[in-house]
């Protein structure tokens, strides 16, 4: 049996075609502004996580279409995210209805998912947007999972951006163990080791952080597929 895909009109192709005649501003930008205040009106939690799922889902399916379960263990097998059905499957029809993926029809009631050109657009956007100083560590790690899809020069600047943030958390938390060394005399041992393991966890992100942007700067990986 053949596989047949559901075409429909595209909202976000239609609505960044308008902008683009408007002039304002670049398309892609347009569209995740579009993308934004079409989906994400509400809570600015739900808004969060509602994000970095589709962010997370239209980057696996750049490498190639997956079945609803094939994309819930890819998740899974970034090492940091579990999603459940109940949320992953409102997400996939959330990104269906909007053009940014296609539904394809096969055998038995298994349906797989491909993103469309829309769809990239969108990721690109996503990918590419400037990272305001509240991205959560969750975001980043997307984020990272995919920075092989931008050029090198744009991979460093995200990775320099986290260091100005992860050194910011360090400089606070040795605030904090200075502070529970010296104003008292007696400080409870286990407070303060809980105190010294985030210090040194947080650490351990810079070094890691540096190594990163040590290699780009020294090597300039190419990455797998660049943006155009």
């Amino acid at each position: 049996m053949g596989v047949t895909l559901r075409h429909r009109p595209s909202p976000v192709r239609s609505v960044g075609s308008s902008l683009q005649k408007s002039g304002t501003g670049t398309l892609g930008t347009r569209i995740f502004a579009f993308y934004i205040v079409s989906i994400y009106i509400g809570v600015s939690i739900r808004y969060t996580r509602s994000i970095m799922l589709d962010f997370a889902i239209l980057g696996l399916l750049i490498e190639h279409p997956r079945h609803g379960y094939e994309i819930k263990r890819s998740l899974a097998q970034l090492g940091f995210w579990t999603v459940s059905f109940g949320s992953l499957y409102p997400a996939l029809r959330r990104l269906d209805k909007r053009g940014a993926i296609e539904a394809t029809e096969g055998t038995g009631r298994r349906k797989a998912y491909a993103i469309t050109a829309d769809g990239r657009e969108l990721f690109d956007s996503l990918l590419t947007a400037d990272p305001d100083a509240s991205e959560t560590d969750r975001a980043f790690q997307i984020r990272l999972a995919f920075l092989s899809q931008l050029p090198q020069s744009q991979r460093t600047r995200v990775l320099e951006h986290r260091r100005t943030k992860v050194a910011a958390q360090l400089k606070s938390a040795r605030d904090v163990v200075v502070e529970a060394r010296t104003e008292s005399q007696n400080p409870d041992r286990y407070r303060l080791a809980l105190m010294e393991h985030a210090m040194r966890s947080i650490e351990a992100d810079m070094a890691w952080l540096d190594g990163l942007i040590a290699s780009e700067r020294r090597v300039g990986i190419t990455p797998r597929t660049q943006i155009t």
